[in-house]
């Protein structure tokens, strides 16, 4: 039972349709869970959704029609690992494969969907075959209307009939999934097609978690990953070793989980955080059981066993292809027997320690371990495989062998093999007394070859490359040559012709029957496949819940009180990632209350937050300060903050009340790439009107120097009309952060502070007197009430080497203008240098104007020499002295 790895096991196949009007529609297949996913369509879609779907997906392929947009053709076409639009730690770029309309045909690929039976798990062969409205399942009792109407109705439930264009896309991934299963393996094959079966299928909405684009996740350093540091010791032909996660909130959780399932779960509860305020609680509950002192040796029980628990998804389909031991493995102890036997062990031992969690009762996952861990079927997996297998005698032979007394008839074919030598010996006797004496030293032995037989060993005459003894003297008997090795020649004669006959090949016979009982241990084996992948997705979550609790006490989080006020009240809020990397860090406060909404106006619970003062929190916060004072990261910081509360996390604050949030937009990351034909302003432009569509009450809004992109006048202009756009909102107000340069905004009182809007800067402390740039200005890192008057931008230059006369100019020229002067007029004004050049270019060219130029009929040289006297005279020293005063 030995075979190649099945290479779309990793492979996730993607549709996508946009239409001219904006509207997206997406559905993909996932081979490691056979499941087929659907997004609902989406309006007033660009690019930074496709690329959302493509890093929260991560397709190996993507499918389009030759009538997409040119937009989204180039998009995907020009997308590579590392740019906008394809996932950074992905291995290659995604296959793209145009197809005709017809394939993401909304009817066909209904009709389609309608014959995914899933509860029963019908294999894709039948379930996406040809299918029309005619033969959609007669029934001779309640008719084919009614057979349609009730699978209609089936269908209706588990996703949303109106989203025609993600519809048309599950159709072109069946499509492509019935092309690889017929491609792939050999027809007739009753079980191939079990490679790419659907057992599940589910409908996405952006609607159902916390929705947070690419540019956002890259903003807040949420994923980001590197090449692997492997990838430069390959060649250009070698396997691609992928890439790692780098410093980012995903790489803190996932160097805590320990088995392959619990980080891809980690993984996608980053990329789509929860918004149901049940699951989010649940979560901060869970880790509060599990850091509860108590359930320490627990806890590292758990993270120890978790170690050992591998993804059965892949043993099991190996399994299902008659594969137990893959041809990449070289050892039969990490082959699928001794996979699956660990799994059910440790999956014991692990029930244990969750069942001796302190107070574990009252928690979700632990009633969730009741039902998905079936602890029977893991002790008959277990026992049958350890009465089934010999791992020894497996690891000698490389290959699966069967334990001594499952099967009598298998125990005497071994036992009859293992007395071969024995026999072998007394058939050499027998056969030298029947040769001629002289042929005696010839022949050396009889032996046995698996497949071949029985054989007679000559020695070999190198002189004529034959044996020196053929069965000279015997009478009927031919001795045929069988191969040559080691100087010996091997023969088939009459006597062991007989040997073959009465005692046959004991070797295959005894592979045979042993795969006929590893065949029929799978059999039995896979009837408990369900509750197998069961347990296998349970540990994954539990595994990953572990790593929330680990980072939670490693990095000293806090538990977060989730509200269904529309607010944000942290206390003593720092940046998960800053204070990594630096000695010290400086924790800060922050005050939101987003608008209330028509539904919530009056109700007596509907609150707002308040500072400490007792004030009610703005909706919007504006900071001002000097650059390198932290504006940025406390931006990042408040934003993190909310983002690992609705995954489930603990979070950096001494506490924090978070209202639910739908949505986290930012205008804050330029990320430019070549997969973009667009300017830096331009992509600007494009986040600042996402997150104008985008934002709700409930949003959370990130502006870090939006503007600055242009001149200063349009800069400001487009800065303050974006602020002042979200305050007119009224009850709609998003909870927006912003952070900017202009000055001007509020010099000109373009946005007074009221009681929605304040005004915030980091605190600095300057030293003008002394000498050293890098000292004249001390950052705290502080969060202080009211605005700053200036951003000390020439300091900062000068601390980075710039220029000393380039940064003189520059504050003489911010001087300027704090003053209002006219600086055009400013510039103009000539240094007394050059002045002086001035007045010596102008004496010049008078004296060249008052020259009086002999203009006579003489002859050219004579000419020429009165023409150089006069220049000679006119700007000889004595005449510039005289006229002038310099000399």
């Amino acid at each position: 039972m030995e075979g190649n790895d099945s290479g779309h096991l990793g492979e996730t196949i993607m549709a996508v349709s946009l239409r001219d009007r904006g509207t997206l529609g997406c559905a993909y297949y996932v081979a490691a869970d056979e499941a087929l996913f659907l997004h609902e369509d989406t309006a007033m879609a660009g690019m930074e959704l496709v690329e959302t779907l493509l890093l929260q997906a991560q397709p190996t392929t993507v499918i389009v029609t030759n009538r997409e947009p040119e937009s989204l053709m180039d998009y995907l076409e020009s997308g590579s690992p590392g740019e906008s639009g394809y996932p950074a730690d992905a291995t290659g770029r995604s296959l793209l494969r145009i197809v005709g309309p017809s394939e993401f045909n909304y009817d066909a690929a209904r009709d389609r969907l309608l014959h995914l039976d899933l509860e029963l798990c019908v294999p894709l062969s039948t379930v996406v075959g040809s299918a029309t409205k005619d033969d959609l399942g007669t029934d001779t009792e309640g008719g084919v209307h009614g057979c349609v109407q009730s699978r209609m109705l089936r269908l209706a439930a588990r996703i949303d009939l109106d989203s025609r264009l993600s519809i048309g896309c599950a159709g072109a991934v069946l499509n492509e999934l019935q092309r690889r299963a017929a491609t792939q393996d050999l027809p007739g094959e009753s079980d191939a097609p079990l490679d790419f079966r659907v057992r599940k299928m589910d409908m996405i909405s952006w609607s159902d978690a916390l929705f947070i684009h690419a540019d956002t996740l890259a903003a807040l350093q949420v994923l980001a990953t590197e090449p692997h540091r492997k990838s430069r010791t390959r060649g250009p032909d070698g396997p691609k070793p992928g890439a790692q996660e780098n410093l980012s909130v995903f790489g803190l959780f996932q160097r805590l989980a320990r088995t392959p399932q619990g980080k891809m779960r980690l993984r996608k509860m980053c990329l789509r955080p929860s918004i149901d305020m049940d699951v989010i609680r649940e979560r901060h509950r869970t880790i509060a059981v599990l850091l509860r002192p108590e359930n320490a040796h627990a806890l590292a029980s758990m993270t120890k066993l978790l170690r050992g628990v591998q993804n059965l998804k892949t043993p099991l389909r190996h399994l299902r292809q008659g594969v137990d031991l893959p041809s990449r493995i070289r050892s039969v102890r990490k082959g699928v027997w001794m996979a699956l036997s660990r799994f059910a062990q440790v999956s014991m031992e692990i029930s244990e320690v969750v069942r001796s969690v302190a107070a574990g009762q009252r928690l979700m996952i632990v009633s969730k371990w009741a039902r998905a861990v079936d602890l029977r079927a893991m002790v008959k997996v277990g026992e049958r495989i350890h009465a089934v297998v010999d791992f020894e005698q497996s690891e000698d032979g490389n290959r699966t062998a069967v334990r001594r007394g499952v099967s009598a008839e298998l125990d005497e074919l071994k036992q009859r093999y293992d007395g071969l030598d024995e026999f072998l010996s007394h058939a050499a006797r027998r056969l030298a007394q029947a040769i001629p004496e002289w042929a005696g030293e010839h022949v050396q032995n009889c032996c046995f070859y698996p497949q071949i037989g029985f054989l007679t060993v000559v020695r070999l005459d190198p002189e004529t490359g034959r044996g020196h003894y053929e069965g000279e003297g015997l009478l009927d008997d031919d001795w045929q040559s069988m191969f040559v090795d080691e100087g010996c020649v091997y023969y088939k004669n009459r006597r062991m012709r007989d040997l073959d006959e009465q005692i046959g090949d004991i070797y295959c016979m005894i592979v045979d029957k042993e795969i006929e009982m590893v065949h029929e241990l799978a059999v039995n084996v896979l009837q408990h496949e369900d509750a197998l992948v069961a347990a296998s997705d349970f540990w994954g979550e539990l595994d990953s819940l572990v790593a929330l609790a680990q980072a939670a006490e490693l990095y000293h989080w806090a538990a977060p009180q989730m509200s269904r006020q529309n607010v944000v009240q942290i206390r003593g809020g720092r940046h998960p990632l800053q204070e990594l990397v630096v000695s010290c860090f400086i924790p800060n406060d922050c005050v939101l209350s987003g608008g209330e909404g028509q539904e919530e106006g009056n109700r007596s619970d509907a609150g707002s937050a308040r500072d400490e003062d007792g004030r009610e929190g703005p909706s919007m916060l504006v900071l001002t300060g000097a650059n390198h004072s932290g504006k940025s990261v406390y931006l990042k910081q408040m934003a993190l903050i909310v983002y690992m509360a609705h995954v489930g996390s603990y979070v950096p604050a001494d506490s924090a009340v978070i209202g639910l949030t739908d949505r986290i937009l930012t205008r804050m990351a330029t990320r430019e790439s070549l997969a973009r034909d667009e300017s830096a302003f331009a992509i600007d432009l494009r986040q600042a009107a996402s997150s104008i569509n985008l934002a709700t009450r409930r949003s959370l809004v990130l502006i870090d120097e939006f503007g600055k992109g242009t001149n200063a006048h349009d800069g400001a202009g487009l800065m303050t009309a974006l602020l002042d756009h979200f305050l007119h909102l009224g009850a709609e107000q998003p909870k927006v952060l912003a952070a900017t340069h202009f000055h001007e905004i509020f010099e000109n009182e373009f946005l007074a502070e009221s009681r929605r809007l304040r005004f915030a800067h980091m605190e600095v402390a300057v030293d003008l007197d002394e000498p050293d740039p890098e000292g004249q200005v001390t950052y705290r890192f502080r969060l202080a009430p009211g605005r700053s008057t200036s951003s000390f931008g020439s300091i900062c230059a000068a601390v980075h080497g710039v220029d000393a006369a380039v940064v003189d100019r520059a504050e003489a020229l911010a001087l300027l203008l704090a003053r209002k002067e006219d600086l055009q007029e400013a510039c103009a004004k000539l240094s007394a240098e050059e002045e002086v050049k001035l007045e010596k270019a102008e004496w010049v060219a008078r004296q060249f104007l008052e020259l009086d130029i002999p203009l006579d009929d003489g002859e050219a040289a004579d000419g020429g020499a009165r023409i150089r006297s006069a220049l000679r005279e006119a700007f000889s020293p004595q005449s510039r002295a005289d006229s002038s005063g310099w000399e």
